[in-house]
C-alpha cells in the first residue's frame, strides 16, 4: 500500500507541476474588425494577466516594429488594440507596474501596414512566450 501511495502522490505532483507551468504562460488571441485588431491576454476571459514583454515584428523579415518591456512592478493588462497605420507606443494601460518602449526607441508611434503578416510575441511570468500571427 505504501508503494502505491508513493506512486500516486508522484503522479499527482507531476500533474500539478505541469498544470501550474502551463498557467504561467499568457493566453493569446487576436480579434480583428476591419482596420483594427485587439490582442487579448486576459486570464479566463476576464482577469488581467502579468505581461513582462510584448514584441510585434514583421513575420517575413523578422524586423521588430514594437517592443515593450516591463520596467517595474508586475504590470498586468487585459488586452491592447492595434490598427492599420500609426499606433501609439502607449497601447497598454497596466495595473500594478509600468513598461518602457524599447522599439521604436524615443518615438511615440509605430506603423503597421495592411497586407503585412505580423507576429506578436507575449511573455507572461515565465520565460517562454506565446505567439500569434495576424494581418490586416
Amino acid at each position: 500500500m505504501t508503494k502505491l501511495r508513493f506512486i500516486s502522490l508522484n503522479i499527482i505532483l507531476a500533474m500539478l507541476t505541469a498544470a501550474s507551468s502551463c498557467s504561467l504562460r499568457a493566453t493569446l488571441t487576436v480579434g480583428k474588425s476591419g482596420d483594427s485588431a485587439t490582442v487579448h491576454v486576459e486570464t479566463l476571459g476576464e482577469y488581467p494577466t502579468t505581461i513582462r514583454r510584448i514584441i510585434i515584428k514583421d513575420a517575413f523579415t523578422g524586423i521588430e516594429v514594437f517592443d515593450l518591456v516591463a520596467e517595474n512592478g508586475t504590470p498586468q493588462i487585459y488586452d491592447f488594440r492595434l490598427s492599420v497605420g500609426n499606433n501609439s507606443t502607449n497601447i497598454v494601460n497596466p495595473e500594478h507596474g509600468s513598461y518602457r518602449v524599447a522599439v521604436p526607441a524615443g518615438k511615440s508611434q509605430f506603423f503597421l501596414q495592411r497586407g503585412v503578416l505580423y507576429d506578436v510575441s507575449v511573455w507572461g511570468e515565465n520565460s517562454r512566450p506565446r505567439d500569434v500571427e495576424f494581418r490586416f
